[in-house]
């Protein structure tokens, strides 16, 4: 009679290894409340002719644009360039 020898079951764990994703985040200070805010939660304000005027939180946009324009009003007749220019 051939006697069998007792050989332990091998087990094979796989481990998942955890990935972390470090992100970088784009903090900006804004000009009017002065927060520490997050760019994704900032807008561009617009000028009266609708020329980009500077960037602010959305809480302050809301505010800024309330009379549709960031900004004082002016014209062409405002502008000072020279002929030298």
């Amino acid at each position: 009679m051939l006697s069998a020898f007792l050989i332990p079951k091998r087990r094979t764990v796989y481990m998942k290894k955890e990935t972390i994703i470090m992100e970088e985040k784009d903090i900006r200070i804004c000009p009017v409340c002065n927060k520490e805010v997050e760019r994704n939660d900032m807008n561009f304000t617009r000028d009266c002719h609708g020329i980009t005027f500077r960037l602010v939180c959305n809480d302050c946009w809301e505010k800024l644009m309330e009379k549709g324009y960031d900004g004082q009003y002016y014209s062409e007749a405002d502008e000072c360039i020279d002929e030298d220019y």
